[in-house]
């Protein structure tokens, strides 16, 4: 029976973080306007049209939250319906959890001010002002005031701990009235006042990542395909259809994030079908989506900040790509081991 476990989960993940890794290079040419790129065998634009196709990454990663919170949530409450008290503690489990790994990393870069990009820059000359931005940031609310950070890329921690306070009620809405009405509902509202926007584009994708775990979305995909002969075939054949036609639909920020959404639900069951299947790949992708934390809140200072050159020197946009995504690893596995070393996490209930 095919389902969405840790293993795939990894594996997506590795895909979203090189998918990020590759968008955030190249999707907009003033980030190497400096620097001469050999594009081949495409051209320039043709990168930066797949980059920004790229985008889809923080869907990706959005899914996987829901669905795997939502996957917490009934395993801790699989015997009893939870009052208020126990709801909270689950919320404060998991966003110290989320804490532990960002907090590590602004340390790190308040401590890199002289690679580059320093608190001045950041939030500006005035002291309290920067007393003010430096907590909001700390405290991963710089998107939701829209005030300065020290990296702009960490604007999806907002989203990630409204991720982990929204789950837990989207599971006890689902319980009440069904998966199928409650995203009807929600995306009816949506459709209603016309809330398309950049703040409501990854609503479906919580929604669908949790849903599919409520409703053993892919367990019972995989058993109706399974009663038809070729089934498996047929299967990832649908998956691999649908995959594409999303992608080619896909626009930035149409749709209400639907398209998005049924791009990651299908990427996620062609991962359980196919993808992790493939040897040297499925085991390459679980290494990064491991590391994809990490790797997501540093790379950002080390293409824009630290060592552009580097970067963007090597010239050809494979390198490029392979030597960004290289040095956020390398630094992501220094990361893990000198927590090891210090016993970071005995400093969180996690």
């Amino acid at each position: 029976m095919n389902k969405f476990s840790k293993k795939e989960s990894e594996f997506c993940k590795g895909i979203g973080i090189l998918m990020m890794i590759f968008h955030h290079l190249f999707y907009k040419a003033e980030n190497y306007q400096e620097y001469v790129i050999t594009f081949s065998p495409f051209t320039e634009e043709r990168i930066n049209f797949f980059a920004l196709l790229c985008k889809v990454c923080v869907a990706i990663f959005v899914f996987i939250s829901g669905y795997g919170i939502a996957a917490s949530y009934r395993k801790e409450f699989s015997t009893h319906t939870p009052n208020a008290g126990k709801i909270t503690d689950f919320i404060k489990k998991r966003i110290m959890k989320l804490y532990s790994l960002y907090w590590f990393v602004f340390v790190l870069t308040v401590l890199c001010q002289p690679l580059g990009r320093t608190i001045s820059e950041a939030y500006g000359p005035e002291l309290k002002s920067q007393a003010v931005y430096f907590l909001l940031d700390f405290l991963g609310l710089s998107y939701m005031f829209g005030t300065p950070t020290l990296n702009p890329t960490w604007w999806y921690i907002t989203l990630a701990l409204l991720i982990i306070v929204s789950v837990p009620l989207i599971e006890i809405l689902y319980k009440k009235v069904g998966v199928f009405p409650a995203i009807a509902a929600v995306m009816g509202i949506l459709f209603l006042f016309s809330a398309s926007n950049a703040n409501t584009f990854y609503i479906f994708s919580i929604l669908i990542g949790a849903g599919c775990c409520e409703g053993a979305f892919f367990e019972k995909l995989d058993a109706d395909f399974h009663k038809i002969k070729y089934g498996k075939i047929l299967k990832c054949i649908i998956e691999i259809v649908c995959l594409l036609i999303g992608v080619s639909l896909r626009t930035n920020y149409n749709y209400y994030g639907i398209i998005d959404g049924i791009i990651v639900v299908c990427l996620a069951a062609l991962t359980g079908d196919l993808l992790i299947k493939i040897p040297v790949v499925s085991n390459s992708m679980r290494i990064l989506g491991r590391h994809s934390g990490n790797m997501f809140l540093v790379h950002n200072q080390i293409y824009s900040y630290y060592f552009v050159s580097l970067i963007y020197g090597c010239k050809h946009w494979i390198l490029i790509l392979l030597m960004l995504v290289l040095t956020s690893f390398v630094t992501s596995v220094v990361i893990e081991k000198t927590k090891k070393l210090v016993h970071y996490s005995k400093l969180f209930s996690v």
